[in-house]
């Protein structure tokens, strides 16, 4: 992984900004070596010894007084954009990983996030730290624009203490590189704890209701005073370390300065140095010892940011981590208040027989799905049935793309054609699918539904294939009421049927349904699979009802993770 290539990409995704802030901080830094030559020419011209220049004192006064006001003002220019730029380099890489995230197969998909608390830190954390590496290119860019000036303006003065101002930035560049290792693994063990923290506390709110009525509130609080201890821990390490190798880079700076003035102390008392020599010294010290400094803070946030790459690394399924420098355009500078955006869908391909083989999804375990293969037709209805544990959802997960954590193997074919990336092909309008556990969003009825841009004509359709159209007609706002977070305003059965209308929003090919009827009587499950055939659609379902054994055209069974099939009856 090369840290360097990789920052280069985020700050040139929006080069104006960056570059204008960039010169806008380097004519910052650089200012004070003409400011400090500006007030040596001054003392000159009070002791008559202007060197060709004619000016009297209050001439140069005011040359002193304008280079200051070019230096706020390009401080002032330079914040602006710099500021425009960290906010577009963060969100270019959070819009990357995001991309991943969502992403249903292709060459973006990444993999799924471990929990919220993984999240927070992957979203917030590693991309400050990246920024805060470019704004340590920034500093130090700055700080050998001066040194480097100050340096020819030093040399034609004294040139061993100019010669000298070297030392301390090879001393600080040594200590830092023994520190290496001990920066990246500090880095990442608080990345790790902060994780933690923030997991723990989102289940905790998220089941705040399970939590009271179990009385758990003590034994969840002591973990999570646990993770906080490991985290205070961690987080105390690393931040001694960062403040270490400042200080240790301070210190190096002002060896140096010392020995600058040490060169020079001999030129002082002999009086080889003037007045105006002695203010031009005096003038550059605070500023030498800049560079030092801001490179041993560059190179401990190197090693940070490299820790942040590898970290979200992780998320875009990428270990050199050039996905998450992917060129993107971002309309972060738009007025409008909510972009609504076309998803691109892939065409639609209708489908006459799916035929599956040798379909496996294997865990580490040994456990999972062996050799399944089964064939669906256009416009049939096949239950899939089993015990807890027998592999069904697993099943669908690895047909559709989506076992992440299985090795996958087999065919998949749509009307005879290899399937190559199930994850990619297997959305709507091809298929849907609505796992186990439907996912609401604390939102309307018609964004939960839609979840993009659908006529109404098709909303209300939905609605009523998944049984649920009489519900929503009587709710206050009708298809805009607002469910709450994660549908709190609904029942089960309602949030399942809701979640059932938008899989059927688009009227995909082949819906896929694990376990419907988990949270739906048996009159409502009826009248589903009834809506469902009479809209032709083919239907493959988990279900361990006899009304869905009764309208199947085929029941596959699992056992164990092994598929037997029956076509036309239900299982004993």
């Amino acid at each position: 992984m090369n840290v360097w290539s990789l920052a280069r990409k985020v700050a040139m995704h929006e080069p104006r900004s960056f570059i204008l802030g960039w010169i806008g901080f380097i004519i910052f830094f650089c200012m004070p070596a003409l400011s400090g030559w500006v007030l040596a020419r001054s003392y000159d011209a009070i002791e008559n010894r202007s060197p060709g220049f004619g000016w009297g004192v209050g001439q140069w006064v005011l040359f002193y007084l304008g280079s200051e006001f070019v230096r706020m003002a390009a401080l002032h220019a330079g914040v602006i954009e710099w500021t425009k730029s960290w906010v577009h380099m963060e969100s270019f890489l959070r819009v990357n990983m995001l991309t991943a995230q969502l992403s249903s197969g292709g060459p973006e998909a990444g993999q799924p996030v471990g929990s919220a608390g993984e999240a927070v830190t992957h979203f917030r954390d590693d991309t400050h730290d990246v920024a805060m590496f470019l704004d340590g290119v920034i500093d130090v860019s700055g700080g050998l624009a001066f040194t480097a000036v100050a340096g020819f303006v030093l040399g034609a003065t004294n040139a061993p203490a100019a010669a000298i101002l070297v030392l301390p930035l090879v001393v600080v560049a040594a200590g830092t590189r023994v520190l290496d290792g001990r920066i990246k693994a500090y880095r990442r063990a608080d990345r790790a704890a902060a994780a933690s923290v923030s997991g723990l506390v989102g289940d905790i709110m998220a089941g705040a209701t399970t939590i009271k009525v179990n009385d758990a509130a003590d034994s969840l609080l002591g973990r999570l005073a646990g993770l906080v201890r490991h985290r205070s821990h961690t987080a105390v390490r690393d931040n001694v370390l960062d403040e270490g190798v400042q200080a240790f880079s301070k210190g190096a700076a002002d060896v140096g300065l010392g020995l600058v003035l040490l060169v020079s102390a001999g030129a002082i008392a002999s009086g080889a140095f003037g007045v105006a020599q002695l203010a031009l010294f005096t003038a550059y010290l605070g500023w030498l010892s800049f560079l030092p400094r801001m490179i041993g803070r560059l190179l401990a946030r190197r090693k940070q940011a490299g820790v942040a790459f590898e970290r979200m690394g992780l998320l875009v399924a990428d270990q050199l981590a050039q996905n998450t420098v992917t060129p993107r355009q971002l309309p972060i500078e738009s007025r409008q208040h909510r972009a609504v955006l076309d998803p691109k869908r892939p065409d639609r391909q209708p489908l006459d027989r799916l035929e599956v083989s040798n379909l496996s999804a294997r865990y580490g375990n040994g456990a999972g799905l062996h050799a399944a293969s089964f064939v669906i037709e256009r416009g049939s209805f096949t239950v899939l049935s089993g015990p807890v544990g027998a592999g069904k959802s697993t099943l669908l997960r690895a047909l559709l793309g989506l076992a992440w954590q299985a090795e996958v193997a087999g065919e998949i074919r749509w009307n005879g054609e290899l399937v190559e990336d199930p994850a990619a092909f297997f959305v709507p309008p091809n298929a849907a699918f609505l796992s186990q556990v439907p996912q609401l969003v604390s939102d309307s009825v018609a964004e939960n539904v839609s979840l993009g841009p659908v006529d109404d004509d098709a909303l209300q359709t939905a609605l009523a294939h998944a049984a649920i159209g009489a519900d929503i007609a009587a709710l206050p706002d009708g298809v805009d009421t607002l469910i709450g977070p994660r549908g709190l305003r609904l029942s089960g059965g309602q949030r399942q049927r809701l979640a059932t209308a938008r899989a059927l929003v688009h009227r995909p090919e082949l819906v896929v349904l694990d376990d419907l009827s988990s949270a739906l009587d048996v009159e409502t499950e009826l009248a589903l699979w009834t809506n469902l055939a009479s809209a032709g659609m083919t239907v493959l379902a988990v279900s361990h009802r006899a009304v869905a054994f009764e309208r199947a055209d085929q029941v596959l069974r699992l056992d164990d993770g092994v598929l037997s099939v029956a076509v036309g009856v239900a299982p004993a």
